[in-house]
């Protein structure tokens, strides 16, 4: 093969594999499945806050985080485990695990500042959830705040519904197993403003594998 044709095959090769690079790291960007439209599996009754901030005393100082308050209660017909993980991924490429990097006064915190004498910390909410209304059970997740201004966030929930598919990877074409998860997104309009003025606007929610 001509050695031009091989330089341009190369050249395309390169500007394809920057263009895969650059791409949003979300299921639907690789063409992950689509969850199901109904519940094919048992799927727990899940209520959430809009994201909010406070500041609480560290040893390092004052420090922001942001949280979201929510309430899980079974109805699936059996007692089963809940063991959320909840994502919170901004437009600035930042994702950050509920819990990781967060001190424990956090939640004290917050749970005065609520004023909700059912709150639970994050680390006590995870294990076998009863079933009914009674048993229902209310915690927290909390994120240290980014030092930079974000315009766009997005909370992935996971671990309150049990259907999972197993795919290639996209990049190393291993499986893995995907879950069902909930994702909602949020707009925060305004640059340059006091954290806790910064607003939080709700841009939807639906279901994706991850």
């Amino acid at each position: 093969m001509p050695k031009k044709t091989l330089l341009m095959m190369s050249v395309v090769l390169a500007l394809t594999v920057a263009a895969v690079m650059t791409l949003p790291m979300t299921p639907r960007a690789y063409g992950f499945p689509e969850p199901s439209s109904a519940p094919e599996s048992w799927q727990f009754d899940f209520t959430y806050s809009k994201p909010a901030v406070i500041a609480v005393k560290t040893i390092d100082g004052v420090k922001w985080f942001w949280y979201i308050t929510y309430k899980v209660e079974n109805n699936t017909g059996e007692d089963r485990l809940f063991i959320p993980e909840i994502v919170m991924s901004t437009d600035q490429g930042d994702i950050a695990v509920a819990g990781k990097n967060v001190p424990a006064g956090v939640f004290d915190a917050i749970k005065q500042s609520l004023g909700n004498k059912l709150l639970e910390s994050p680390v006590r909410v995870v294990g076998r959830l009863l079933q009914g209304e009674d048993n229902a059970r209310e915690s927290v997740a909390i994120w240290p705040a980014f030092d930079h201004d974000i315009d766009e966030m997005s909370i992935f929930i996971s671990g309150i519904d049990g259907e999972t598919e197993v795919i290639k990877h996209p990049l190393t074409g291993d499986n893995v197993t995907v879950v069902k998860t909930l994702m909602a997104s949020y707009n925060l309009p305004g640059t340059g403003g006091r954290l806790q003025e910064q607003a939080v606007v709700p841009h939807g929610e639906t279901w994706v594998m991850r």
